[in-house]
């Protein structure tokens, strides 16, 4: 994998390492040219070394979260680390193994194996499943490695269920007289949001626009791949201004797996069951949902790229209904 990165006297270095090959690192003026030569020379060692290497699952899985899930300054998109746990899984069961041998067959009967061996939930199975269909369409797109994928012959299971539970600001504030005070503002940005874990664990400074009530997310800090502007409720301008007088660059730096464990240990202490940092962006979105907000209202809070997905996230009783029919 090519890394490219600037230096402090204003030139590009490259340093291509790859399993296999010996390790390339060189320096130039511009970043075009840092490009090129990236390109080039990581081609021309992976042609070289096309076979038994290149089509390992390890290998893939390694490409894979190096190239798809950092981002271009280092940092780790939020998915990384999950990826490598569900890559362990993978592993485990089929072994450091050449793509082209695993079958439909075997991958069915992972699948069984997950479910009814390990006990694992559907959710858990299909993610695996799901992850090793993206890596046979990486190797095939991004390698140049020409297979069929076997996981879309077999089905997989129907996956998580989608999350009933919601919570209030009062019920955050017991969840939080739990959790470390340096994290409080962070949870309170996310329930006034909506937005992901990983957006705000990434937010800078210069994101945040104060004056039109924004903050500016760059498309590769999103799930989707699209840049967007979240807008900012009163409560949120209340929360960001003294963080932002502080003058940091960054206004949360934590890893992720810190910030879910600190949060579900919390919740799971006083009694809440199935709460997890996510159910907050549910939370906003289907407060606002209740409060008669429209579906593209919402999108342009959540960022969602379809309406059947939005659906998932927001909950509105029958009753916030009636309350918007009497007020028509």
């Amino acid at each position: 994998m090519a890394a490219i990165k600037q230096l402090s006297s204003g030139n590009w270095n490259v340093e291509i390492r790859i399993k296999g090959s010996k390790a390339i690192c060189k320096t130039f003026k511009t970043k075009v040219e840092a490009e090129q030569f990236a390109n080039t020379n990581e081609q021309e060692i992976r042609t070289r070394l096309k076979g038994k290497t290149i089509l390992g699952l390890q290998f893939v899985l390694d490409t894979y979260r190096e190239r798809v899930l950092i981002n271009h300054d280092g940092s780790f998109r939020g998915s990384y680390h999950h990826t490598g746990f569900l890559g362990r899984s993978l592993i485990k069961y089929f072994g450091d193994v050449t793509l082209d041998t695993i079958k439909s067959s075997r991958i069915a009967s992972f699948r069984e194996k997950r479910l009814r061996g390990d006990g694992m939930s559907e959710s858990t199975t299909r993610k695996e499943m799901e992850l090793l269909q993206r890596l046979f369409k990486f190797a095939d797109i991004e390698l140049g490695i020409e297979l069929k994928n076997p996981v879309n012959k077999v089905k997989k299971p129907s996956g998580a269920k989608i999350r009933e539970v919601i919570i209030d600001n009062k019920q955050l504030e017991h969840i939080l007289s739990k959790v470390p005070s340096k994290y409080h503002d962070y949870f309170r940005l996310l329930i006034e949001t909506a937005c992901r874990r990983s957006e705000l664990l990434h937010l800078k400074t210069s994101w945040v626009d104060l004056n039109r009530r924004v903050i500016c997310l760059p498309a590769e800090i999103t799930k989707t791949g699209f840049s967007r502007e979240v807008p900012l409720s009163k409560a949120s301008i209340q929360i960001l201004e003294p963080l932002i007088g502080h003058g940091r660059k960054e206004l949360f730096r934590w890893k992720g797996e810190t910030i879910t464990q600190c949060f579900v240990r919390a919740a799971k202490r006083l009694g809440y069951k199935d709460i997890v940092v996510h159910t907050l962006r549910h939370s906003c979105l289907s407060y606002y949902g209740r409060l008669g907000f429209s579906v593209f209202q919402l999108r342009a809070i959540s960022g969602h790229r379809s309406v059947r997905m939005l659906e998932r996230y927001v909950k509105v009783d029958s009753m916030s209904v009636l309350g918007a029919m009497d007020r028509s």
